[in-house]
């Protein structure tokens, strides 16, 4: 039976657009929103929230932004440590500023951590609002990045920053974050170097895209080499590209960008098409394995598509989302990293998706050694009505494995605490909802395993053995179609008079083809027919004056030639017997 998966809620004063997990603790989650510009009544805020507990969500600081810029667009954790973190959000300058052709929609914020608890310390609701008081938040930085558009006549340039994703955080490790713009006249995504404070001379690279498109989604993968080399992928809905930069080079000139796949042409009924399916959102998996959400036109419904970036984009496995699902709005994936023992290089990957229905269904997706190598995605379960509104976000906290090094003060398994994955959700009708996912050792630990210094690998669910399944399911197939050629070669030979007639096949003919195509087993020395043999022969009708002459000659012969005609007679019709049912002899008499 599948654990509990639990999870807790708080309503906050906006609607909620962005969040992401503290890398180095997934007790605290940023959320951030707002109602934009000149809204009355709903503000522009950043929060952070405390996810510790698994059945509550309590505020822990709150920073109120201007209430003349726009709501937060985007939002990500860049750096933090055991006192504070470092924020970077997308934040549209007022509209007064941007007719000027300023936009500096890049922020960076620093928020401080409450302190840590202590024996002493006294959780009443005094001590606790007072502490949140004495927490700092520091505006640090604000920049533009976009190349600047100048719609002219006293317009307002309506692009945005809608897109901020950042490389997976490591320990002493470089970091490149990619920003992309919304509502804006030609696309456009920019690279550059994560930093507290970022600056234009940050920028590694710019990606220019053709007028009218934009990027749906962008997703980023440190390829863990000494160059700093990370493999940088987009989608502008019916496409998908990848390029490589590095952290460490800088170029005037855009990089190398390669088409990996494109969404086919589905047609409608009738001569009428509908249309491209729509890419909504990208993950990694490997450097060469995405996977995709992908929308059917006219809210056709969804699913999750698999695909190879080598060999010119080849879909590996397709896997649709439930019926009630006419759209799928989020995608995110989290890697649950390798084990050692016999698993050695086996991983398991979580996806979540969150549809139109405001639920969120979970995947587990198989990997083995071989990076190329998939099992298929297997649903592990539906949290349903997880939101009153539309969903606008979801996001899985970071995950770090446990190591030998964690067990190397004991030989004793069970210094492991116990693993879980945390899932955040927001949504317009400003809620956040936090899923804590139990996550289980494979294999399972036992007596057996009780002492041993290999930490097994965490999974969500057991990975189905798909080569077993595979092999099983080839033989009951073989063995099907064996019995059935074998029940086919049984009763051809039957017809045909070759065997004992054991299934009555001739008897499943229709009388005239049965006469044509059948014929009798003849066995023993005489060549008789089987018993079961019958053909049914027409009753043979003499003419009447065919009778009448027989009889007429009959008469007119003594007892002698009657007896001497009658053997004569009956060893015709013994002979006349059998050239009409011995195969292949004339009836020639």
């Amino acid at each position: 039976m599948a654990p509990a998966i639990t999870s807790a809620k708080i309503t906050l004063s906006c609607p909620l657009f962005a969040a992401d997990f503290d890398p180095r603790n997934h007790g605290f989650l940023l959320v951030g929103g707002g109602g934009g510009e000149g809204r009355s009544g709903v503000g522009n805020k950043i929060v952070l929230l405390n996810t510790s507990r698994r059945d509550e969500i309590s505020e822990v600081v709150d920073i109120e932004l201007s209430r003349d810029e726009d709501s937060v667009t985007s939002l990500a954790v860049a750096r933090s440590d055991d006192d504070s973190l470092v924020a970077l959000a997308g934040i549209n300058s007022s509209q007064a500023e941007r007719r000027k052709g300023v936009n500096q929609h890049l922020r960076s914020f620093q928020l401080e951590y409450p302190p840590r608890k202590t024996e002493d310390s006294n959780d009443d609701s005094g001590t606790a609002e007072a502490e949140k008081k004495e927490r700092k938040t520091q505006a640090l930085s604000q920049v533009s990045l976009f190349r600047q558009h100048s719609p002219g006549g006293g317009k307002t340039d309506d692009s945005y920053q809608r897109l901020l994703r950042l490389s997976p955080a490591k320990r002493d490790a470089p970091r490149i974050g990619a920003i992309a713009t919304g509502l804006a006249p030609a696309g456009e995504i920019v690279v550059f170097s994560v930093s507290p404070e970022p600056q234009a001379k940050d920028v590694i690279a710019r990606i220019r895209l053709s007028s009218g498109e934009e990027a749906e989604d962008i997703d980023i993968l440190d390829l863990d080499d000494d160059d700093g080399r990370f493999l940088v992928a987009y989608t502008t809905g019916t496409e998908v590209f990848t390029f490589e930069v590095s952290a460490s080079q800088r170029s005037e000139t855009a990089p190398e960008v390669r088409s990996v796949f494109k969404s086919p042409l589905s047609q409608g009924g009738g001569k009428k098409t509908k249309g491209r399916p729509r890419f909504r959102a990208l993950r990694f998996l490997s450097p060469t394995s995405l996977l995709l959400l992908q929308n059917a036109p006219d809210r056709g419904g969804a699913e999750l598509v698999l695909v190879s970036t080598t060999s010119n984009g080849s879909v590996l496995q397709r896997k649709r989302l439930r019926k009630s699902v006419r759209i799928g709005l989020a995608l995110d994936v989290r890697d649950l990293g390798e084990g050692g023992g016999t698993s050695a290089g086996a991983r398991q990957y979580v996806a979540a998706v969150a549809g139109s229905d405001q639920s969120i269904e979970l995947f587990t997706l198989e990997r083995s050694g071989n990076p190329t190598r998939f099992g298929s995605l297997q649903r592990y379960t539906t949290l349903t009505d997880v939101h009153p509104f539309s969903i606008t976000q979801i996001c899985f906290s970071h995950y770090r494995p446990p190591s030998s090094s964690s067990s190397s003060s004991s030989s004793s398994s069970s210094v492991i605490p116990p693993q879980i994955l945390k899932l955040a959700s927001l949504s317009l009708g400003n809620t956040a909802v936090v899923h804590t996912i139990p996550l289980r050792p494979f294999p399972p630990r036992s007596s057996s395993t009780t002492g041993s210094s290999t930490i097994p690998r965490y999974v969500l669910q057991p990975p189905v053995n798909t080569e077993l399944r595979e092999t099983l399911f080839s033989c009951a197939v073989a063995l099907v179609v064996i019995a059935v050629s074998c029940l086919l070669l049984q009763a051809w030979t039957e017809i045909r008079g070759g065997t004992p007639p054991y299934l009555g096949a001739a008897d499943w003919l229709p009388e005239g083809i049965r006469a044509k195509v059948a014929r009798p087993y003849m066995f023993g020395e005489g060549g008789r027919p089987h018993p079961f043999w019958n053909p049914q022969p027409a009753a043979r009708v003499l003419p009447d004056s065919a009778s009448t002459e027989t009889e007429a000659v009959g008469g007119g012969l003594d007892d002698d030639d009657d007896d001497d005609h009658h053997h004569h007679h009956q060893g015709t019709e013994s002979s006349l017997s059998s050239s009409a049912y011995t195969p292949g002899l004339s009836n020639e008499l």
